[in-house]
């Protein structure tokens, strides 16, 4: 269900969203490394040539080795003054396995998260994209060793369940003890970067595959971007900018999206409406 924004407070939102994906395409452009527009994102590109207008978030993907090079070689081409590249190399309490480009300045605190001492400024979200096995079998077997990495890369900062520890969270995530015992057997002897190691070992394990039909963030099922349509990509119009996208867009958001249409009822838009919001 859709948070309630004001109208101005979206608009300046969106603004500065704008205003950070152009700093993250000039930082691209400059090193030359290749992105795409992904999930909601690319479905405002696909209806609205912008940001969709309840939508309060941008998101971006990379293959794995562009990913990891952003991180890397990013930083010294970036407008620090004016923005931060989030990921555990950089904010060790970050709870997310990806990175976020945030905006110095401003505040952008989301409940959940709102007692880490980590840059809580408005963002967008940067996700590593990884070749997935054509096998569904396997594909299950490699998401669900994935999704256990990750709720114990999260767990060292946010537990979000309600055994095996104090729950963090209003609305603790729906999970049997056991899994909760194991993850916390597993992840208390383990440091953080070590848990990292893990899930970025378990997302990329495929990587090698020389006919790998789709790219995934891996965590997520419906998430398949055609191989072909990321090494492949097209320009699209998007608010002031331009950006770069899957080609064949529309299959990828009806693969994805399986109830994909321009008018969505409001109580399936969904958004991130923060705790707290300031601009810069």
């Amino acid at each position: 269900m859709i948070g309630e924004y004001t109208d101005d407070e979206l608009h300046r939102l969106h603004e500065t969203l704008y205003e950070i994906l152009a700093e993250i395409i000039r930082v691209c452009d400059v090193l030359r490394i290749p992105y795409f527009i992904q999930g909601g994102t690319a479905i405002g590109a696909f209806f609205e040539q912008a940001i969709l207008p309840w939508d309060d978030d941008i998101d971006i993907g990379m293959t794995r080795a562009n990913y990891e090079r952003f991180l890397r070689e990013a930083p010294a081409v970036m407008d620090r003054e004016r923005y931060f590249l989030q990921w555990l190399g950089t904010d060790p309490h970050t709870p997310f396995y990806f990175a976020k480009m945030r905006r110095n300045g401003t505040v952008f605190l989301e409940h959940n998260y709102r007692h880490l001492p980590i840059h809580q400024g408005i963002y967008i979200d940067i996700f590593p994209f990884d070749k997935v096995p054509d096998s569904p079998r396997l594909q299950k077997a490699q998401r669900t060793l994935a999704n256990f990495f990750n709720c114990c890369f999260m767990g060292k900062e946010v537990w979000q369940w309600k055994h095996c520890g104090r729950c963090e969270i209003d609305h603790p995530t729906d999970r049997g003890f056991w899994p909760c015992l194991v993850q916390r057997l597993v992840q208390t002897p383990l440091s953080k970067r070590a848990v990292y190691r893990l899930l970025r070992w378990s997302q990329s394990m495929f990587n090698g595959l020389k006919h790998a039909t789709f790219y995934n963030m891996v965590l997520m099922p419906k998430d398949h971007i055609a191989v072909a349509a990321i090494e492949h990509p097209e320009q699209r119009p998007f608010g002031p900018l331009t950006v770069w996208a899957p080609s064949d867009l529309e299959t990828y958001l009806r693969r994805h999206y399986r109830n994909l249409r321009r008018v969505i009822p409001k109580e399936e838009q969904q958004n991130h409406r923060p705790d707290q919001l300031s601009f810069a």
